[in-house]
């Protein structure tokens, strides 16, 4: 791993602040911080401001480095998760510069959840960049983003329409800005095809589904899992 993955000495390692929901959530948001996280520790310390709702544990400060190196076997990972309801405010970032001293901020959702931070952003950017993990759907461009978008240092695109649509909203000035495409991915220890030969793991598919659909005739059976099933539309999705 230490060569593969360009291993970095824990006193070497450059620490992040990470604005998104709280990466033990199930979220779509949360669950790619996570992924994040997970595979980067060897490489970066991680602070963790983690949203959510009405959070149960605000206030408190958790450090999760020890789960984390049982998980990742990475030697002395640092990340502290510090849980906020909402994604915080320009007190609270500026308070968790002064404690931790972060060399980047990375935000991870919806611009329009960001505007408080997008007006701080030349404090912060005097001190240290901004990156930002976006993804916009659909076309028309929405040049109402520009100013978002011309607020932050690395623009990370999930997709390549998202990257098309940061060069086409900045322009000529997307030449002075660095927009990178940063596909999701996923966890292949988690999420692989079962097959027969995962003996224990099939035996409980096969009695899963007999249990779940009593029906031996169906031929095609598609499984659909949301967090935001009011804006997922999995009712037009089916028809």
């Amino acid at each position: 791993m230490k060569d593969k993955f360009r291993y970095l000495k824990p006193e070497e390692r450059k620490t992040i602040l990470l604005l998104s929901d709280d990466i033990r959530m199930h979220s779509g948001i949360a669950t790619m911080g996570k992924e994040i996280v997970l595979n980067t520790v060897h490489h970066f310390n991680w602070v963790n401001l983690g949203a959510a709702i009405n959070h149960p544990d605000t206030g408190k400060v958790l450090d999760l480095s020890a789960d984390i190196e049982k998980t990742t076997k990475v030697e002395k990972p640092n990340v502290k998760l510090i849980p906020n309801n909402g994604y915080g405010n320009a007190g609270i970032v500026r308070k968790l510069l002064n404690q931790y001293n972060p060399d980047a901020i990375f935000i991870f959702t919806d611009p329009r959840y960001w505007t408080w931070l997008f007006e701080i952003e030349r404090e912060i950017r005097n001190k240290i960049p901004i990156f930002y993990l976006n993804i916009w759907d659909d076309y028309p461009s929405p040049l109402y983003n520009k100013d978002f978008y011309n607020s932050v240092d690395l623009l990370m695109a999930i997709s390549k329409q998202t990257k098309n649509i940061n060069e086409l909203v900045l322009a000529e000035e997307s030449e002075n800005k660095v927009i990178t495409y940063v596909p999701h991915g996923i966890d292949h220890k988690q999420f692989y095809p079962i097959t027969e030969e995962d003996k224990d793991s099939y035996d409980k598919l096969q009695a899963f589904k007999k249990a779940t659909l009593k029906d031996d005739s169906l031929e095609f059976v598609v499984f659909f899992n949301s967090r935001n099933i009011r804006r997922k539309n999995p009712g037009d999705v089916i028809l």
